[in-house]
This record gives structure tokens, sequence and C-alpha cells, in this order.
């Protein structure tokens, strides 16, 4: 069995260096030291007094000698720790070494004797190389194991990392035992988790950079060492894997029930910072399982943390404050009801408030993207809540496809833009609900699409929560098909949206699909394909789409699925081919 490795939660700066034995000690002291000025004790004491010395390991292994470091203890050395043996000249060297520092005149009496004898090998000396091998080694062995952090910050004197054969936390510091599962979960926590929620660049284009590398290691070294805050960061992380990556068998009942017994017991224990953090992890934990109740509870906590503040605006911690405003928008949109937390970060037009040298070009003419909405705009079909989000979300739109044409700082700025942007495009448009069945759907789409389209977690997880939604909206309009008259375009795209975002081979896919075969949208792609044999369906249907919003880098995978599924059913079915037959629509256009 390979050894495993432990994230050692102590740094040059710490009180206490390990609680583990005097070898293991002295490993882990040799290395965090180096670069560090070592205090002596006092300067009276004589440099080689090894009575001394022996004496004050005594002292500091006893607790009630000094009360600075409660948690440092020396004990004899494990048989199983690696120790160099002396060879017979290092023996030779240490015992003919005096006891204490001659009096001045013996130096001086023995002076001339020593002069030519050859100089001896100090007892210092033998131990700091002896430190050294045993330290070599370990890192020779580390080399082919996988640490809880990133390799790159195993030569640093911040990340000390050990080796046991048989346990994860051999000096005893975290809080909760751990074991492979929590330090996967730990390596989750630092590795996907943080960038994709503490990054404005990784929450909205996939692969974005991540400017917060050294946070996560911090986060996970001081939750070792609070019973509370690891335990929900667990359950936040086991929740995520089960729901969002969908790998179950993760632990989150387990971890989810320690955090909250932990919460109730040492509830009066952390800090108004930490303590907020806490409440988001579990507040998190329990959305990504569906469970909305418990998490509205957790928010209710938070809202407390803020009126003891001052308010939202009086928190003190920018980025904590920024999670529950993210976190509320998206589970809010999951349930198509009204934000809990207000949205302040809505930054205006980009043109507005972006200075010329970070913008990524001159402001273009929008009106080619969504040219239909832009359109059914003009003409005032769309009240103007929601005609005012189809032109704030064609800006968003020109912004997204243009992030490469900018500089790094450029497009730095438009994450930024953009992620509070389309936040408070969201907020709105959850703000309001229509009696007029067309505007509902189309509210509900573009509530969608810009979830998919712009945030990350939103093609993975909240697209496909909502779709059921979308179509229980359109299965009630059966008695007011009057809404959609005229406008069987907008109806294709409505209903490509819930394709799109549906899950794999669900029902509601199944639904949207045999929803569009009905009004028509398959009879125009064999219209189209009947005068251009070569082109194919997964070019009619992009053609279609630009008419209203497409970002192809996160569509275009669903969109092929949904070209696939049109030409097997062309192929197989086509009886299933009829005319648009909503109410009083009109013919489709040719090209």
């Amino acid at each position: 069995m390979p050894p495993q490795f432990l994230f050692v939660n102590k740094d040059a700066g710490s009180a206490s260096l390990t609680r583990s034995n005097a070898s293991e000690q002295s490993t882990i002291n040799s290395h965090v030291q180096r670069g560090r000025k070592h205090n002596r004790s006092s300067p009276g004491r004589g440099r080689y007094n090894r009575r001394t010395r022996q004496s004050s390991a005594r002292e500091k292994s006893d607790p009630s000698t000094d009360s600075s470091q409660p948690d440092l203890a020396i004990t004899k050395p494990r048989s199983d720790f690696p120790v160099k043996k002396e060879s017979s000249e290092e023996r030779d060297a240490t015992e003919t070494l005096p006891l204490r520092p001659r009096a001045h005149s013996q130096r001086c009496r023995r002076g001339q004797s020593e002069k030519n004898q050859p100089k001896k090998t100090f007892r210092r000396g033998i131990d700091a190389a002896r430190r050294y091998e045993r330290f070599k080694d370990l890192t020779i062995e580390a080399k082919s194991v996988v640490l809880l952090n990133s390799a790159h910050s195993m030569n640093s004197p911040r990340d000390i990392s050990q080796i046991t054969s048989t346990s994860l936390d051999p000096f005893g510091q975290s809080v909760v035992k751990l074991d492979p599962q929590i330090a996967k979960l730990c390596r989750y926590f630092c590795e996907k988790f943080h960038p994709s929620v503490w990054s404005a660049e990784s929450r909205t284009f996939p692969g974005g950079s991540y400017t917060y590398q050294n946070s996560a290691p911090a986060v996970i070294r001081r939750a070792m060492q609070d019973e509370v805050e690891m335990n929900a960061i667990l359950a936040c992380m086991a929740a995520r894997i089960e729901n969002v990556d969908l790998v179950p068998g993760q632990g989150t009942d387990k971890y989810m029930g320690n955090a909250l017994t932990a919460v109730r017991r040492r509830f009066g224990s952390a800090s108004k910072n930490q303590l907020l953090l806490i409440i988001f992890h579990l507040y998190a934990g329990e959305a990504y399982r569906q469970n909305y109740t418990a998490a509205r509870i957790h928010m209710r906590a938070a809202k407390a943390l803020f009126a003891s503040w001052g308010g939202l605006h009086q928190v003190p911690d920018p980025c904590v404050k920024e999670l529950f405003i993210i976190g509320d928008g998206h589970m809010a949109a999951v349930l198509l009801e009204p934000c809990d937390l207000p949205c302040e970060y809505d930054p205006g037009a980009y043109w507005t408030v972006t200075p010329p040298a970070l913008q990524l070009a001159p402001q273009p003419d929008l009106s080619s993207i969504a040219p239909a909405l832009q359109e059914l705009v003009s003409k005032r079909y769309f009240p103007d809540e929601l005609a005012q989000a189809i032109q704030e979300t064609a800006e968003c739109t020109w912004v997204l496809s243009c992030t490469a044409m900018g500089s790094t700082d450029a497009t730095k700025n438009a994450a930024r833009w953009l992620q509070w942007r389309n936040a408070a495009i969201r907020h709105r448009l959850l703000a309001k609900s229509f009696s007029n069945s067309c505007h509902e759907a189309v509210r509900v789409a573009l509530l969608m699409w810009i979830l998919t389209s712009m945030v990350l977690l939103g093609l993975r997880r909240l697209g496909y929560l909502i779709a059921p939604k979308l179509q229980a909206i359109l299965k009630g309009q059966y008695g007011a098909r009057h809404h959609w008259r005229g406008l069987p375009e907008v109806k294709f795209w409505v209903l490509s949206i819930g394709a799109m975002c549906s899950s794999v081979d669900g029902e509601e896919e199944k639904w949207f699909l045999g929803q569009l075969f009905e009004t028509g949208l398959a009879e125009h792609v064999r219209q189209i394909r009947a005068r251009n044999p070569n082109l194919p369906t997964i070019d009619v249907l992009k053609t279609f789409q630009e008419r209203f919003f497409y970002h192809g880098p996160i569509q275009q995978q669903r969109l092929k699925r949904l070209a696939d599924l049109l030409d097997y059913s062309l192929e197989h079915s086509p009886s299933q081919i009829t005319p648009a037959t909503a109410e009083g629509s009109q013919p489709l256009p040719r090209e």
C-alpha cells in the first residue's frame, strides 16, 4: 500500500509546530525554520550546554510550565520513524565534547595544546545533518504521491507535507478525523469548487482565469482547526459532487448531520465573519440537493447576521456577500420566485461605465443581435420590463462573444461587468410575472438562456431544473393559444430552449421535441433542406437560433443533439411532420 499524505496545518508563523514525537518534530522544524532567524531562549545560557537544552525540552513537554505552547509535546521517537545511525567518527566526536563551556583561564591553558589537534565536529552540526537526511528521504518518497493541496506547494514553507503509512493525520492536528474520502472532498474544494465560485471569470467563462489560488488552502488550514467550518465544507462538497457532478455515494447526509450537530453545539464560538461563511456552505449544500426548505432556514440566519452589521451593504467581507447574492439568485431562478436578497451590483450599460482603455471595442449597432426579438420590441409587442431585459441581454451577448478581442485587463473587466449585469437582469426577470402566456414563456426562456450561456453552473445544473417549470407553463396555455397568434418563430425558440435545457433522454426533452413537431419546426427544416440538399440540419437550426439568442461555445453541443433528434424523426416518422398548427399562425420564412 503506498504511503498517504496530509496537508499539515502548520507554518513558520505558528505558535506550536506539531504535537508529534521528537524525531518528527525535528524534521518539521528543520524545514519551516529555514530563512527564519533563530531566537535563543536567554542570552545567559551556554551555547553547548547539553543539560540546559535537555531541561528546556522537558519544560516544553510539560503544558503546566509553558502556557504559550499548550499543544507541543515531545515523546520518545517512534521505532518506525527513519533515523540515521551515527558513524563511529561522529560518536567519538560527540563523546569528546565538553559538557559546558570552559572558563577563560582553562581555555587559555589548553589553547596551545589544542592548536595542533584536528577540528572536531560539534553535536549541533551532526544533528543538523541527521535532520537533513531524514527530510531528504521524506521528500524523495513524496514525489510519487498526490498531495491534498497542489503539488507545486510541496517545497513551500507554508504548506508542509508529511508521509505516514497508517494515517492521514500523523500529527493529530485536524478536529475531524481524516480519511481518504475527507481528503478527496478537501481537494475538490481547492481544485473545483473554490475556483468556480470565487472568481468572476471562472463563474462566467468556462476555463476562465482564477485569481484566488492561494485562498483555498488557507481556508482548509483554518477549517482543520474548527469543527463547525470543516463539517460545513465537507457537507457542501459532498452535496455538490452528488447533485452537480452526479457522482453518488459521497456521504452528504452524514456530513450534513455532523455539520448541523456541530453548529448547535458551538454556534457561539465562531466569529461573525467565519460564521457567515459556515452558513453559506450549509445553504449551498442544501440548495444543491434541492432541500429548499432547509436552505431558506439558513438564509434567514444569514439575514440575521446581515442585520447585526446594519444591513447587507455593511457586511465587511465583500466576497462572502457576493456569494450569498449569487447563490440566492440561483435558487430563486430554480424556483421561479423573486430573490430574497437585493441585487446591489447592477453596473449599468457597458460603454457608459467602462473606461475607453478597457473597452473590448467601440460601441457597435446591436440591432443585429436577436433581430426577431428586437423587431417585436420596436413594435412594442412586449411590456416595458421584458423589452428592457431583451435589449440588455443583447448587450451582454455582444460582450460575451467579444471577450477574446481585448487585452487581459479588458477581459477581466468585461467578466466582472458581465457577471453582475446579467445577475441584475435575472433579478428583475424573477421579480416579474405576466398574465399573457406568451410573455410569461418568453420571460422564462430568456432567463434560462442567460443562465445556461453566462453562468457556469447554469448549463450543468440550473437549466434542467427549470425546464419542467417551462413545460408546465406551456401545458397550461391550451386555452390561450391566441396569445401566440402570428408568432410561430417565437414559440419555436421557446420550445427549443426547453429541449436543449432538459435532461438528456428525459421526459421533458421528449415532450419539447414532440411540441416542435406539432407546431411545424420539422416541416420548416424539411422545406429548407429540400431546396439545399447539402445544408445540414444543424446549420438550419443555428441560423434560426441566431435570429434570437445564440452563443456557440455553450449551445453547440445541445443544438447538435437537437438536430440529430430531428433528423432521426424525419427519417423514421415522416407521418409526424405537419404544418404549423398554432391558431392563427403564419408561414415561416423560407430562408
